[in-house]
């Protein structure tokens, strides 16, 4: 039995080179050039297991290759531009070409995000450039930031004083972490601007749940996965982070859902508030540039929990 484990084993070793091989030749003219790669594993070893940092690792590799080097990560192809000068020259002149975005597995799920996500999980098309002229005439324009001053204010001083209790008499011995504390206020914020109120209040408790899992969400997303550089093993995700990052995708929908199905049933919109980010997801009929268009409920959805979402991709990128 334990032969016929090995010899599977090196089968698919061998598919897997000579895959990867096949990608490589049919690309070579393409592509920039760049280091010599290893069979399988390509330049993993030159980057994540050197003894220098994967950013020294970077500019060591392109005083060497040049400002665009093509690097492979498993079968993953991946060309690096390290000077400012061609990153500028690219996406300038070559934008749209550009403008793709690679979803990686633990995003799937059982969501396709491709054709209607939001501005972070939706490639370049009609639906992308709708949402971006959405963005720009009524999420982020001075009028409504403006009105959102007192909210702001609120949620600053809130954070101050946290951050005061937290730091206990002041005597300089205890530590106390800043990031969270933001990250803790910018949620709030972000709150405010989506649904008018306090997600982490005290007696929101379907806020805490929303950004427990949101962070569970960016907590196994950011995770190296195998199954992004070795394709041949996306349908064993042997590390599980596609099931579990998709487990608190779907609580997180759950409570999404029941925020736009309360606001639907109180009409919140006709009540003479100012609309917030939720009323004009629910009222759009078009732009006047992509013609009629209604956002459907999961697109809703998917907009809805990926703007805080993306508040944790920051939090954890500082």
């Amino acid at each position: 039995m334990e032969y016929y484990s090995v010899v599977g084993l090196v089968l698919v070793l061998m598919v897997c080179m000579m895959k990867l091989g096949r990608m490589k030749l049919g690309h070579h003219h393409q592509l920039p050039p760049g280091p010599r790669c290893w069979p399988l594993v390509g330049n993993i070893f030159q980057i994540g297991m050197s003894s220098s940092s994967p950013h020294e690792a970077f500019a060591i590799l392109a005083r060497k290759h040049g400002p665009i080097m093509t690097l492979w990560l498993g079968s993953m192809c991946t060309v690096v531009i390290s000077s400012s000068d061609v990153a500028r020259d690219m996406f300038k002149n070559n934008d749209v070409a550009l403008a793709g975005r690679k979803i990686y597995e633990s995003m799937k799920g059982n969501h396709e995000y491709g054709s209607e996500g939001s501005l972070i999980t939706s490639q370049y098309n009609e639906h992308w450039r709708m949402l971006r002229r959405l963005s720009t005439t009524e999420f982020f324009v001075t009028s409504r930031l403006d009105a959102m001053r007192d909210v702001r204010a609120k949620c600053i001083d809130r954070m101050v004083n946290l951050i005061t209790e937290a730091s206990g008499d002041g005597d300089g011995e205890s530590s106390v972490d800043v990031g969270k504390f933001f990250f803790l206020m910018a949620f709030n914020l972000i709150g405010n601007l989506i649904f008018s109120k306090d997600l982490l209040d005290s007696e929101m408790e379907r806020g805490g749940r929303f950004y427990y899992h949101a962070v569970k969400v960016m907590e196994y997303a950011g995770k190296p996965n195998v199954a992004d550089f070795f394709p041949i093993l996306k349908c064993l995700d042997p590390q599980g982070i596609r099931r579990n990052t998709q487990f608190h995708v779907d609580r997180a929908f759950e409570i999404a859902r029941s925020f736009i199905k309360q606001r639907m049933e109180n009409d919140t919109a006709d009540s003479g508030n100012s609309k917030d980010f939720l009323d004009v997801l629910l009222q759009f009929r078009g732009d006047g540039v992509s013609g009629p268009y209604d956002f459907t409920s999961r697109t809703i959805n998917v907009v809805v929990f990926v703007s805080p979402f993306s508040l944790v991709l920051f939090h954890n990128s500082v």
